[in-house]
């Protein structure tokens, strides 16, 4: 915990209704999931202002906020001129008073399940300290910086790749001793450009890592491999591969409970069983457990500890329907993360007769988006997908190259939802929903869940 009023030095900030108490234990810039003894982060974005929102947050708890104006409501209000500034000197002042070991994870894909296991990991030796669902940005990171308890000994952050600046300035800020690159490939290239910058990008958290700390490094990868000189750490590689130090074989992922494997580690052969689904993890948990290897954990420790994780919301979830289950992968979606989620789908072993999947856009590919969502319909016909429904004006371009029964729908998803509910009836089917995160697919997840006719914006 940490002092508001000593906060407010730091800032040169002027401390407004100053009130007891004055401890805090956290900080959020979401007034509807604010917890008690937390601050508040007033910020302004294009749609909303957090000033707005502060009669919210102290009915929530709230025991101060970073302000840029004082809206006449709550206490213990620190003015500054600038929210996000301000933001980040508090969360430097805190990381330079706090001696943790900080872990950074970054990749183009995979950063929040290799965040989960490798956190599960190191608890078993550790007082660890994990950020928060996908808190990986400019502002998620800070955020989770000041809300790093005192006895912390190891915290474990995402970290961003989609915008090498903002990597090197959120490095910059953590400090990081030890690192994660899960994976480097076709996401965010409409920012990036190519897989090849992509790599460049996500290596700036291998630069720096000190001589001393430690870098799991995702071996499938030649952008990856082609860098490894330049590590001036210790290096542990995991993946698909027998070249790396640690990786899966004997696979099962047919199990709707979670997939199973054994893997290969410099200290011999590890079972695994996990509560998580795609055969895809297994080579994630690897990387973990080659991670926390480095941290001084067995192999073995670490897997019962991976086991616990549970499966996390919007990424292969498997969630029951009226019409069967939905296989809910809605967080986000790029060309890998697509085909990985199709196999999953034909894969997982449940009494069903219709396999089939709603698709929608995926986002930031640049000019041969068109190409990669023409791969993913033939990926779905080649895996033996029964329907597929598109959603938004790139999927639905590419509708064609199912050649299959399905539905495309540009826009209305009104009507997409309907046209599932429809063709999937009483089941038994599993259904996979999964798209770019600005498509925020968990409408369709939670109307198909649920029997509701409920899907566009303007009706949630």
């Amino acid at each position: 915990m940490w002092d508001l009023r000593e906060a407010a030095e730091i800032l040169e900030a002027e401390l407004l209704r100053a009130k007891a108490p004055y401890q805090v234990r956290g900080a959020c810039a979401d007034s509807r999931r604010i917890q008690p003894g937390e601050l508040f982060v007033a910020l302004s974005g294009q749609k909303h202002d957090g000033h707005d929102f502060l009669g919210q947050a102290f009915a929530r708890g709230a025991v101060g906020a970073l302000v840029s104006r004082d809206p006449g409501v709550g206490h213990n209000l620190l003015l500054v001129p600038d929210v996000k500034k301000a933001l980040w000197e508090l969360a430097r002042w805190r990381r330079e008073a706090l001696e943790f070991i900080a872990v950074g994870v970054t990749g183009s894909f995979g950063k929040t399940t290799a965040k989960e296991l490798l956190a599960a990991a190191l608890s078993t030796a550790y007082a660890v300290y994990r950020a928060p669902e996908s808190y990986n940005t400019e502002i998620g990171v800070p955020l989770s910086i000041l809300s790093v308890p005192a006895n912390t000994e190891v915290a474990v952050f995402e970290l961003a790749e989609s915008d090498p600046v903002e990597l090197r300035k959120l490095c910059e800020l953590l400090q990081p001793w030890a690192g994660m690159i899960t994976a480097v490939g076709p996401a965010h290239l409409a920012l990036l450009g190519t897989v090849e910058k992509a790599a460049e990008a996500v290596w700036i958290l291998a630069e720096f890592l000190p001589e001393e700390g430690v870098l799991a490094l995702a071996w499938d990868f030649p952008e990856l491999r082609a860098r490894v000189e330049r590590c001036d750490g210790f290096c542990l590689r995991f993946g698909h591969t027998q070249e790396a130090d640690f990786f899966p074989r004997e696979i099962a992922d047919d199990d709707p409970q979670g997939i199973r494997f054994v893997a290969e580690t410099p200290a011999g052969s590890v079972p695994v069983k996990l509560r998580l689904l795609g055969a895809h993890r297994a080579v994630l948990a690897c990387g973990a457990l080659a991670l926390a290897w480095g941290l001084g954990i067995p192999g073995k420790v670490a897997a019962q500890a991976m086991a616990e994780v549970p499966p996390l919301p919007h990424r292969l979830e498997l969630r029951p329907a009226p019409f069967g289950w939905i296989l809910d992968d809605c967080f986000n979606a790029n060309p890998v993360s697509m085909q990985a989620a199709l196999r999953t789908l034909v894969r997982l072993r449940l009494p069903v007769r219709v396999r089939a999947a709603l698709l929608g856009d995926m986002l930031e590919l640049g000019p041969e988006e068109a190409l990669f969502h023409r791969a993913v319909a033939e990926a779905a016909r080649r895996l033996g997908v029964d329907l597929l429904f598109a959603f938004g004006p790139r999927m639905s371009a590419a509708f064609s190259a199912f050649g299959g029964p399905g539905f495309a729908e540009p826009e209305d998803l009104d009507k997409l939802v309907s046209a599932v509910r429809e063709a999937l009836g009483s089941g038994p089917a599993l259904l996979l929903v999964k798209g770019s995160r600005g498509l925020f697919l968990e409408r369709v997840v939670e109307g198909l869940s649920h029997g509701q006719e409920q899907a566009s914006p303007e009706k949630t």
